[in-house]
């Protein structure tokens, strides 16, 4: 092995090592920021409508969006799946 090639291992290896655990962080921090989003979609609409949502509802429902955008679903039909799982879990 070559000095070349064990630096270049010991590159890989490192960026390996720090890389990784890096991508899920950011893939959190990226869902936590469409939740909260979510959140403040879901309480402005919610208060343009003059209306109060049930405890527990939005959480309910940007939970349920950000799970099946995860699965692949469009944001639309995520949205509209959703907001229809919600208004029948919550009796709306």
């Amino acid at each position: 092995m070559t000095l070349t090639t064990a630096r270049f291992s010991a590159i890989t290896l490192a960026l390996s090592l720090v890389v990784a655990p890096v991508l899920p962080a950011i893939a959190s921090e990226d869902q936590n920021m469409i939740h909260r989003l979510c959140m403040a979609g879901f309480n402005g609409a919610m208060a343009s409508a003059g209306k109060t949502p049930p405890a527990g509802m939005g959480e309910y429902t940007c939970t349920c969006f950000l799970d099946e955008v995860n699965a692949g679903v469009s944001i639309q039909s995520a949205q509209d799946n959703c907001k229809q799982k919600a208004a029948d879990r919550y009796k709306l």
